[in-house]
């Protein structure tokens, strides 16, 4: 019961924040309909579900990839990027493109963190967040053996005209 009253308090002040302008910028911070702030956050590259995610402001790195419908076969879970602006106000804030982002890269190996006991937690994000989930070294190869299909069947193609045509 307490809980749920400060948890009321404490979304109410927030609220509040972003009504009226004040230390959150109205466009970062979303009030969702479990009653907790929400932000925005991107995922691109090799995940089920690439877009734009809100989710709630405390969730980590390997919650929004599991929203995100998790890995394909050719991710690289060893080095995913997030490329976090420094500033709020280099988020957007209207129509305009910021001007110089200052940004900060995180790298931040999934892989270990799964299969480790020990280790860093996955990071928290924040509002404005693109996180980027790289190909691994099988990708390569099946590009590899689709085009070398592709010229055989291009090359028994020909072999069948010219014995047909003799």
């Amino acid at each position: 019961m307490k809980q749920s009253i400060i948890r009321s308090v404490i979304g109410f002040i927030f609220y509040g924040m972003l009504a009226t302008g004040g230390i959150l910028a109205q466009d970062q911070y979303l009030l969702g309909e479990e009653q907790q702030l929400q932000i925005v956050v991107y995922v691109m590259g090799e995940v089920a579900k690439p877009g734009e995610y809100r989710v709630s402001d405390n969730t980590n790195l390997v919650e929004l990839l599991s929203k995100a419908g998790g890995e394909t076969d050719f991710s690289n879970l060893g080095s995913v990027l997030i490329t976090r602006p420094k500033t709020p106000s280099a988020l957007r804030t209207g129509n305009e493109p910021p001007q110089n982002v200052e940004k900060e890269i995180i790298n931040f190996n999934v892989s270990d963190y799964l299969k480790k006991k020990n280790g860093p937690p996955p990071p928290m994000l924040q509002p404005g967040d693109v996180i980027y989930v790289s190909r691994n070294k099988w990708h390569k190869w099946r590009t590899v053996a689709a085009v070398m299909r592709d010229l055989a069947i291009v090359a028994s193609t020909y072999f069948l005209y010219l014995r047909a045509t003799d």
